[in-house]
């Protein structure tokens, strides 16, 4: 049988590991977000649409019905679409002509992507609905376009008056960024505070005792809950070209179809 200093020990050289490997997955994608920053200092500009369609985004998604009570749909990304159609805006007093680069990304800010993937009419829910029944669900596309008259950040090479974009977005990404990396930041932080509580709880004179055995219960905590939330924050950390879009619709919550007019 074990001795329980030898499982002690074990438990606290798990903890430790699966800290530093959090630790070390969060910074990669801390450090990829200030590659963003510093790049974006001198190939980021803002303008106004003036071609009738920039850019568009979509995110295919199955359709399933919800086993629920309540009837309902619940929707599972298949694929996210980034399109830079091209054409001229407005930066400052130039107009350019942007092209995009190729694997060029098309941003859309939360709220937008959100309200996008809303359910906007009973009929529009009874209509996935039955799409949904068949034994695969059924696909439908969420879609968001950058318009004539809209602002847009556009980061790239600019030569002339024609630039190549590698992101079209409509939404200045420098707060998304640092507000991503201050996030990143935080979970380290939570993330050795808790494993360091439970050692010193653990190690609490006298060793095996009720203090001890609290540490313990903290260090299983960490092991438990820490990851999931780690997978929660690099999730968070996609960009919004790639970022999951997801949902579900309940046949009460959806809004009533407006009726036209004669």
């Amino acid at each position: 049988m074990i001795e329980p200093q030898w499982m002690g020990l074990a438990l606290l050289g798990i903890a430790w590991v699966t800290a530093f490997m959090i630790a070390l997955d969060a910074l990669i994608d801390a450090k990829a977000m200030w590659a963003r920053l510093g790049a974006w200092k001198a190939s980021l500009f803002e303008g106004t649409v003036v071609v009738n369609e920039l850019a568009v985004h979509e995110v295919e998604q199955r359709v399933k019905q919800l086993d629920a009570t309540t009837p309902g749909l619940v929707f599972f990304d298949r694929s996210h679409v980034s399109k830079v159609l091209g054409g001229a805006v407005t930066v400052g007093a130039d107009t350019l002509e942007v092209t995009g680069a190729a694997g060029a990304e098309v941003w859309f800010d939360e709220a937008t992507r959100t309200a996008s993937g809303a359910c906007p009419s009973t009929a529009e829910f009874d209509r996935l609905d039955r799409l949904a029944q068949g034994a695969g669900g059924g696909i439908r596309t969420v879609k968001n376009t950058l318009r004539a008259g809209q602002k847009v950040w556009l980061v790239g090479a600019r030569n002339g008056g024609a630039f190549e974009a590698s992101v079209v977005s409509n939404f200045d990404p420098r707060p998304w960024a640092k507000g991503r990396i201050a996030a990143i930041g935080a979970l380290v932080l939570v993330n050795f505070a808790w494993v360091a509580t439970g050692t010193v709880l653990a190690l609490w004179p006298p060793v095996f005792g009720h203090v001890s055995v609290l540490g313990a219960i903290v260090l299983i905590g960490h092991f438990l809950g820490m990851t999931p939330i780690a997978m929660a924050a690099r999730e968070k950390s996609r960009t919004p070209a790639v970022a999951f879009l997801r949902g579900q619709w309940k046949r009460e919550s959806a809004p009533a179809a407006v009726p036209a007019h004669p």
